[in-house]
């Protein structure tokens, strides 16, 4: 009894600002200071890649135009190829992934964002792999060609991987997605299948490793596939062992709403 009357005087003595500001802290997220790990896909400009050490892009841009809106989260974003950028959120390593496409049954490890970006996805050939060819249809019209794709990229559409399995096209796999545009212009391949501006930007940086300009010309955009919507991928298995990042998705999705 004696305790809790002391105790009471001291409440009473307390300067009021300082009671408000415990009872601030009280209502603050229990992880404020702890930091959140994203993962992004490395040296995919101009949506996600790293510059004197720090993150750019248009994807890294989106992302940080909503963090600044929730300043008590704190995240580190770390740049590996998407194999295995996907695999550290699967396994729960990181808290998500930023730039996944809307595939949910494909990834159900996943719990996506709302969009923060769109882009349109096409598909680019080898001018010479395709001379005299025509194309209307996707993925059809391209059987018999040598497509390379980034090992666990799903953008060319679940048609498109019946058609490799079956044996009606080819799939070669990369890690890094420079590589793959470098084997289309030598034709070690015949087309790639990613958004156009990725493309482009891929051809500079050829260019700039010493890639003979010349060989941009090369490069031919086919068709458009679709427009795809772009998120960030929640790792499911990390919000099991981490509850609270619930409570950031929901608050990170009220920021794309305003």
């Amino acid at each position: 009894m004696q305790s809790d009357l002391i105790a009471a005087e001291r409440e009473a003595k307390m300067p009021k600002a300082i009671v408000l500001l415990l009872a601030w802290l009280l209502h603050q997220p229990v992880w404020a200071e702890k930091t959140l790990l994203f993962y992004s896909e490395a040296g995919q400009r101009p949506f996600s890649y790293e510059e004197n050490g720090l993150p750019k892009g248009l994807y890294i841009d989106s992302l940080q135009r909503i963090l600044k809106t929730l300043p008590a989260y704190r995240v580190e974003i770390r740049f590996a190829p998407w194999a295995r950028a996907l695999e550290e959120v699967k396994s729960g390593n990181a808290a998500a992934i930023v730039g996944v496409y809307h595939r949910p049954d494909e990834r159900p490890f996943l719990l996506h964002s709302k969009p923060i970006f769109a882009e349109e996805v096409a598909v680019h050939c080898n001018r010479d792999a395709v001379a005299g060819r025509q194309f209307s249809q996707y993925p059809e019209d391209f059987a018999g060609l040598r497509f390379g794709n980034q090992r666990a990229y799903l953008a060319p559409g679940p048609r498109f991987f019946e058609m490799a399995r079956a044996g009606q096209l080819t799939l070669v796999e990369g890690i890094e997605f420079h590589d793959l545009v470098k084997k289309m212009l030598v034709g070690e391949i015949d087309c790639v299948v990613n958004p156009s501006i990725v493309i482009n930007e891929a051809l500079v940086t050829l260019e700039a490793r010493g890639l003979p300009e010349r060989m941009r010309a090369k490069s031919k955009r086919i068709m458009t596939v679709k427009t795809e919507s772009v998120h960030l991928g929640f790792s499911r298995k990390y919000e099991e062992k981490h509850p609270e990042l619930a409570r950031f998705r929901e608050l990170f999705d009220q920021g794309l709403s305003r």
